[in-house]
């Protein structure tokens, strides 16, 4: 599946509420094989879920962003976020 720019910035821009349970993909039967290279890793992604930017995650849908300009890695964001549900001080 080859998406223009132009459909990705559509897909990211896409207010939640309009997003249809129905068409998003399930993000436990997304698998990614990290033994490929990166090129073929996002591919994978964009054919498995259809929308990279939006997931069914149990009763919820998910809907994915990025940050321009950060050197933050996703695990760094992701003990950041934990650290602020649990009110754990840095």
């Amino acid at each position: 599946m080859d998406l223009s720019i132009e459909e990705l910035k559509r897909m990211q821009s896409m207010n939640i509420m309009e997003l249809k349970r129905e068409e998003l993909a399930n993000a436990e039967d997304v698998v990614i094989d990290t033994t490929k290279c990166v090129e073929s890793r996002i591919k994978s992604y964009i054919e498995q879920t259809g929308n990279p930017f939006a997931q069914n995650v149990g009763g919820y849908i998910l809907q994915i962003g990025f940050m321009e300009g950060t050197t933050d890695l996703i695990d760094d964001r992701m003990i950041l976020l934990t650290k602020r549900k649990t009110l754990i001080t840095v």
